[in-house]
């Protein structure tokens, strides 16, 4: 398709305001000030957005309309305003826009004595005459390449958010927190402008596009990229049924330059998980100013796979890039359900909620941590517990503090919660201390104090809810003997707890900040101090990328296998896995290369599958309806560092194997540390092992579902194993 440039959408002699005070037209808009406000029209004279006064969230003095504007030279302008209900004296609020052709650029200035609080700042963006602003901000990310050779990631690129007028679009690069608004307001972050100061600057960026323009196009026009790729399915998460519905992969080329461009070096490939490219374009691409062109490409979608597609566009010797995951699945039914362990802690509803609890069915979860159950699709069988924090200083009157627990009880009653988990994490800053530190045992009596009030209005009241502990952060057993000092833990229904784990498997038997270590440590602690049902709501595979504490993407998917697997051997109540999604609550799709807090989930920020979610649907699938058997030993010559579960399934039994003579960590802390890429092998060694067969043949399933027939003779079977785990069926290891 052809789109306009910029320089075609100006158009000559548009309509201008008779009462405009200044006015300087570049091509695609006019910026004018107009009764001493701020205007932005397209190029056609249509009124888009209103700039202006402020309005101090968390103060007393609140700015007004213009009083002055002057230009300043190089097509700046500089409004200063009235300041309303001011005590001080002292406040004053001016805006300096720098007016380009290809955006203007605003710097705020505030001045506020000390005493006044600016952090909640809200500056006006008031759509005019016909304008709408958009329901959604754009989130950009720059694919990177890793200096060092590691895995591709992406860095912050603007929040973009659009109004979308008559005959064009205006954006603003958000620059404050971007949930902070309304439909006329958007915070700006004031900062100091040096340490001794009173005076605050904040900055915002506008610019006009066509209407059709894409987040992405838009994005890359604003940093001055000649092109935008964007890489796409239709499909939600990019997740396809084996068969059903052809493979496609799109990609959106779009020239936003400005100018012709000739010899686009085009690639376009995807990998299967096993680094096969059933997927390799290379073609030469000229484009003309504004133009798009879509690409379809098909990829196999006769069996179970992951794929890892990238589209890169090379322009006058600079590589622009983007990256997404396709998946194929099955259709599949879980018939055992109901005696399933498996959950998730967290979940975002994108691209909307029925998208989302959809995604959660196939995957096999059973258990949210938090939801409504009424609210829930009654054909997915899952069930939603409760979970809420409290700071320890909340309701200090006691006689309040009652009533709104038994509030939270009534309510969690009424979405039919069977569980409800009491506070999160509150030894965090003390797990690593003695029963006899201060801190450590003030926390404890805290914690006590409250769930001794909230469980005697649980009874006062009959309420039906059980009330399990906070979640524990780590191993830290010394707290719940600290509870039971303080006779809180015998009116405990449950023990909640997060086993950490940072660069080993889960598997590792080591006593301290890893997985099953930690599991073992509570089990033995409740059968020393009193029997209680334990439950895991927070299990993690991070995928911080280059981050050698977190996990590969490949290894996220070995290491859910074995997270969800040991629950079910250790007898968990519940195994929840931390989190559905990448980024964080407060920034929904967002993107920060520096927190690993956005990096938690088993998908993408795009929503594609990472090998974690296929992971976790393979898991639960096998361990549909199983029963665990015992953990396997093999002590013959060779074979002592493998490894291995069994389970008794309605499908025959199940074996779960890897080989550990790679040991237990992945990574090591050095200045050089890169992660490798998705299809690439996790463990350098690889050996044979031989079993004995039940039968004729066995089935192995590797960490994403995918399954492959191996024969057996004289009732053995070889298998080559590594430190990534298999499933295998039709093994004699009873």
């Amino acid at each position: 398709m052809i789109r306009q440039t910029l320089g075609a959408f100006a158009l000559a002699g548009g309509l201008l305001c008779a009462a405009a005070d200044i006015e300087i037209r570049q091509p695609g808009y006019i910026f004018q000030v107009d009764n001493g406000q701020a205007v932005i029209r397209d190029a056609a004279g249509n009124r888009l957005l209103q700039l202006g006064d402020l309005r101090i969230g968390w103060g007393a003095p609140q700015s007004g309309v213009g009083v002055s504007a002057e230009r300043i030279g190089n097509g700046r302008v500089k409004i200063s305003y009235e300041t309303k209900n001011d005590p001080t004296g002292k406040v004053s609020f001016g805006a300096v826009y720098t007016v380009k052709p290809e955006r203007i650029d605003a710097e705020y200035t505030l001045t506020a004595p000390k005493g006044i609080n600016v952090g909640g700042t809200q500056l006006t963006v008031r759509p005019l005459d016909a304008t709408r602003k958009g329901k959604e901000l754009y989130k950009s990310g720059l694919w990177t390449e890793h200096a060092g050779g590691g895995v591709p990631f992406e860095v912050r690129d603007g929040y973009f958010r659009p109004f979308n007028g008559k005959a064009s679009t205006l954006w603003m690069l958000v620059t404050g927190n971007h949930s902070w608004n309304d439909h006329h307001t958007q915070h700006l972050n004031f900062k100091k402008r040096d340490k001794d100061s009173d005076t605050y600057v904040a900055d915002a960026s506008f610019f006009v596009t066509p209407p059709d323009t894409s987040g992405a196009a838009a994005a890359a026009r604003f940093h001055g990229r000649p092109v935008a790729l964007t890489l796409s399915t239709g499909r939600d998460f990019n997740l396809f049924e084996t068969g059903n519905i052809p493979v496609e992969l799109k990609l959106a080329l779009a020239n936003t330059s400005g100018r012709e461009l000739r010899n686009i070096a085009l690639t376009v490939n995807a990998r299967d998980y096993d680094g096969n490219l059933p997927l390799d374009r290379r073609e030469t691409v000229t484009l003309a100013p504004g133009e798009e062109k879509e690409y379809i490409f098909p990829l196999p979608a006769g069996k179970r796979e992951l794929y890892f597609a990238e589209a890169a566009a090379t322009v006058d010797g600079r590589r622009y890039f983007t990256r997404t995951n396709v998946a194929v699945l099955p259709p599949h039914r879980f018939e055992h359900k109901d005696r399933s362990i498996f959950g998730i802690a967290a979940f975002f509803p994108t691209p909307s909620r029925e998208a989302a609890l959809a995604l959660l069915n196939r995957l096999g979860v059973r258990h949210l941590r938090h939801d409504d159950n009424r609210k829930l699709p009654p054909e997915y069988g899952m069930i939603a517990f409760a979970h809420s924090n409290v700071k320890r200083t909340q309701w200090p009157d006691p006689e309040q503090r009652r009533r709104e627990l038994d509030k939270l009880l009534a309510g969690f009653d009424a979405a039919g919660n069977p569980i409800y988990e009491f506070g999160n994490e509150w030894n965090m800053s003390t797990k690593g201390k003695s029963t006899g530190d201060a801190k450590k045992r003030e926390a404890a009596q805290c914690y006590a104090d409250w769930y001794k009030t909230i469980d005697q209005v649980r009874k006062e009241n009959g309420r039906k809810v059980k009330i399990y502990s906070l979640g524990l952060a780590g191993q830290d057993t010394g707290f719940l003997k600290l509870l039971k000092e303080f006779g809180a833990y015998d009116l405990l229904d449950g023990i909640a707890f997060h086993p950490g784990r940072g660069n080993q498997t889960p598997d590792n038997p080591r006593r301290d900040w890893n997985y099953i270590g930690t599991i073992r440590a509570y089990r033995k602690l409740v059968k020393e101090l009193g029997d209680k049902p334990l439950i895991i709501t927070e299990a993690y595979a991070a995928t911080h990328p280059n981050d050698w504490w977190k996990d590969s993407y490949r290894q996220s998917g070995d290491n859910i296998l074995l997270t969800l697997a040991l629950a079910l051997a250790e007898g968990m109540e519940s195994v929840q896995v931390y989190q559905l999604n990448d980024s964080t609550w407060h920034d929904i799709g967002g993107v920060n290369p520096k927190d690993v807090e956005y990096h938690y989930g088993m998908l993408m920020r795009d929503l594609s599958l990472k090998p974690a979610a296929m992971a976790y649907a393979a898991t639960a699938e096998e361990l549909d309806g199983a029963k665990f058997l015992k953990y396997l030993e093999f002590k013959a010559r060779g074979d002592e560092e493998v490894k291995g579960m069994l389970f008794d399934t309605p499908r025959g039994d199940l074996a779960i194997l890897y080989d550990r003579i790679d040991g237990y960590f992945q990574s090591r802390n050095t200045p050089d540390f890169k992660h490798a890429e998705p299809w690439v092998k996790a463990w350098p060694t690889e050996r044979n092992h031989v079993f004995k067969a039940a039968g004729g043949e066995v089935t192995v399933i590797d960490s994403i579902g995918r399954a492959r027939k191996i024969p057996a003779a004289d009732g053995k079977v070889t298998l080559k194993l590594s430190g990534s785990p298999v499933m295998v069926y039709g093994l004699d290891l009873r």
